[in-house]
């Protein structure tokens, strides 16, 4: 069985080697092998779900992607299309003291102007705050396995009557189901709207915008008593009144609902309200962002504004020569230590649900911000969702050529608001990686990754990982040509 779900996966990898989809094809082989007892919190961390949390393995990817045509620099005859189509594919397996195989992305999309649809798995994340040193967006951060999804909007931003304002919006319908959780065939109803304030020439833009995600419907195969959260046959609301409650955001109505349906919205919602400012100079970019998170009712209440994650990303501009320096400076400070309990209405804590014991999570990972993690009971998804983070990501050229990511974080956590800690618990996790490109094999590069934990949130634990890529395809289609002088005779 195993065999033949690999030889099922791998088919599409092999006819389009042979040149049978498309002629702008990205290929991409990588292997990695780790070294661990437990697996240190960043080498997990915003991976996507296929990091297990134990063991010596050999890791190992083979992708296809083929996005939109646009105009290339190195081939003329190549222009941009109103109407085009895309698609990814990626397997990710695992071997070692366990052998895993994943499909993390597996999607095909097709575009209108801006406006584009898309179906199946894709890699994501959602929310306003710097995408590759931070630590990731508060309601949809790349922690978990991609699910899949029917999504259409506005990926890119659009201008809205006038170039001084532009809009990126999407709705999507995605399946939550999974084995071994309390409630399965869950559904995701998944919309955001974002606002950009400015010409994209401008020295500086205004961001604005909100996300809204919604974890309902489902079924749980033994009704408890007394039951106070489940219908008498043990399903979640999943008419049409539940969904206009999952869509507006307003209490459920439906007759046969029980009380807590009733009386509250129907579902599991969250989400974040973004704020950002971006600042465009001559050397450098500056990102100052805040992150204001919400479960339903503390947004309408304004109930938990002294929670959110704050962040400023600082990122030199780059040259065609570089020299050794830091390209990129990321300082956040995340804080989830009301939630909303000043309020007048009182009912939640963040990513922990009373009918969705699985919590806010998929495949056994949190969707949202990585530093909530599963606690792994079945009673409740964490027991630490009271936290104060601060976060330091570097990102740095060495020596002209070597690549150098740093992350260090400091967390803090009182447990939960029903449950809080006699004496804090206290964790510092970190992660180094180094990348260099080979210059004789294009679009080739290897690496190498020491990360750890110290504290007593999670195990103690230290790990070391090396690796190599190659890509092939249009990986440098856009690349100036003193950028490729050097990338030729420079060593």
């Amino acid at each position: 069985m195993f065999i033949r779900a690999c030889l099922l996966a791998f088919t599409p990898l092999m006819l389009s080697a042979q040149g049978l989809f498309r002629d702008s094809e990205t290929h991409e082989v990588s292997t990695q092998l780790f070294a661990a007892g437990n697996m240190p919190f960043w080498m997990q961390a915003r991976q996507y779900g296929v990091i297990p949390s134990k063991g010596f393995f050999l890791q190992t990817t083979i992708a296809l992607h083929s996005d939109y045509r646009a105009s290339s620099k190195t081939r003329p005859y190549l222009k941009a299309k109103p109407l085009d189509w895309a698609y990814a594919f990626e397997v990710t397996g695992n071997a070692g003291a366990t052998c895993q195989l994943f499909l993390p992305q597996a999607y095909l999309k097709v575009k209108y102007k801006s406006l584009e649809l898309y179906a199946g798995k894709r890699k994501e994340l959602i929310g306003i705050a710097d995408s590759s040193s931070g630590m990731g967006p508060y309601s949809w951060s790349g922690n978990a396995m991609p699910l899949p999804k029917i999504q259409i909007g506005f990926r890119q931003w659009t201008p809205l009557f006038t170039p001084h304002v532009s809009i990126q919006a999407t709705m999507a319908h995605g399946w939550l189901d999974e084995p071994r959780v309390l409630v399965r065939h869950a559904y995701l109803h998944q919309k955001n709207l974002y606002f950009r304030i400015g010409k994209p020439t401008a020295k500086v833009l205004a961001f604005a915008g909100i996300n809204h995600q919604v974890q309902w419907a489902g079924r749980i195969s033994a009704v408890p008593e007394p039951n106070n959260y489940y219908q008498a046959d043990g399903s979640l609301p999943h008419d049409a009144a539940a969904f206009f409650s999952v869509v507006t955001g307003k209490r459920g109505f439906g007759r046969n609902y029980n009380a807590y349906d009733n009386r509250e919205r129907v579902g599991n919602h969250l989400g974040s309200v973004d704020l950002a400012l971006q600042i465009h100079s001559d050397a450098r970019t500056i990102l100052i962002y805040r992150q204001q998170p919400y479960e339903m009712p503390s947004l309408l209440h304004l109930a938990n504004t002294k929670d959110g994650l704050m962040g400023i990303s600082i990122t030199q501009k780059s040259v065609d020569y570089p020299v050794s320096g830091i390209r990129k400076v990321v300082f956040e400070f995340l804080s989830t230590q009301d939630q909303g309990r000043s309020g007048p209405l009182w009912t939640e804590q963040y990513f922990n649900h009373l009918q969705y014991k699985q919590g806010w999570s998929y495949r056994g990972k949190t969707l949202g911000v990585p530093f909530i993690t599963p606690s792994g009971r079945s009673s409740t998804f964490t027991t630490d969702n009271l936290l104060t983070v601060f976060h330091l990501g570097i990102n740095a050229l060495l020596l002209s050529h070597w690549q150098l990511n740093g992350r260090f974080s400091h967390l803090t956590s009182r447990g939960t608001p029903d449950q809080i800690y006699d004496q804090s618990k206290r964790q510092l996790s970190f992660l180094i990686e180094v990348r260099r490109s080979i210059w004789f094999l294009k679009g080739s590069e290897v690496r190498g990754t020491l990360a750890g934990d110290l504290g007593n949130l999670y195990p103690r634990s230290i790990a070391v990982s090396v690796g190599f890529t190659k890509r092939w395809g249009f990986v440098d289609e856009n690349v100036s040509d003193a950028v490729r002088y050097r990338l030729k005779y420079r060593h």
